[in-house]
């Protein structure tokens, strides 16, 4: 079951990403894997067919996009390690992607992931940042699905993004 939030609530300030945690290798061999064709075409109709869900005032094209120029894994505790297993049932890829949106006076973040996903921090050129979510799912088949809009534009957003029950955030950095 879908839920799209009404865009008439108000936004939440989200706390500030911690620039001092500590950032973790991943340890993952298919992290340095190219993805196919087939895989980022996959990725971009379910991304496609989520965001047509939601009415954002204005169309969201593809120039719009903006890919993350850095990606981290960052220790939330220390000395834990996360017992996330894979989630992937019956050898069917589930879309793994995350992108941003630059639009009029909003940014629209997207992400999909085979685990629920949370936006936990952000930072908007140092300073504090405002959002809400406008599209939050999981299924055992379909993967997590998140679209969450941020108030105002700004040069550069950086999003601590939570992956499940992980001991771990994934912390991606977008220039616009």
């Amino acid at each position: 079951m879908q839920q799209i939030i009404d865009v008439n609530l108000s936004y939440e300030k989200l706390p500030l990403v911690n620039t001092e945690a500590l950032k973790v290798e991943s340890h993952r061999s298919r992290v340095t894997i190219t993805p196919s064709d087939e895989s980022m075409k996959q990725d971009n109709e379910d991304a496609e067919k989520i965001l047509n869900q939601i009415d954002f005032g204005v169309p969201v094209r593809g120039e719009d996009k903006i890919e993350a120029n850095e990606k981290y894994m960052i220790d939330t505790m220390p000395g834990k390690s996360s017992k996330a297993g894979s989630t992937r049932q019956g050898g069917l890829r589930k879309p793994h992607y995350t992108r941003l949106y630059a639009l009029d006076n909003k940014m629209i973040f997207q992400a999909a992931c085979c685990l629920p996903l949370r936006v936990v921090a952000a930072k908007q050129d140092d300073g504090t940042v405002s959002g809400k979510v406008l599209h939050c799912t999981h299924s055992e088949n379909g993967g997590g699905k998140l679209v969450y809009e941020f108030r105002g534009v700004g040069s550069e957003f950086t999003i601590d993004l939570k992956r499940g029950d992980s001991t771990r955030i994934q912390r991606l950095v977008f220039k616009v």
